[in-house]
């Protein structure tokens, strides 16, 4: 993606989620993802979320995919 020297924060794609709590916290959480974040990621992610659908409904989301996990 760039033409410097690649690094471990090199992306190697780009993937397109739809912007809803849970298929968000879902793609945070999947087994290949969920220790690849930079440290202030999900906290980022889960504001944009509440600054877009409100924090109750946001964290019923969280709460709901957590349970199935």
């Amino acid at each position: 993606m760039s033409r410097g020297v690649a690094d471990r924060w090199e992306h190697q794609a780009i993937d397109y989620v739809p912007f809803r709590p849970t298929t968000v916290v879902k793609y945070m959480l999947r087994p290949d993802r969920i220790h690849r974040w930079a440290p202030l990621a999900p906290a980022l992610f889960h504001l944009s979320l509440v600054h877009a659908y409100s924090r109750t409904h946001v964290e019923r989301a969280e709460a709901q995919v957590l349970r199935r996990l």
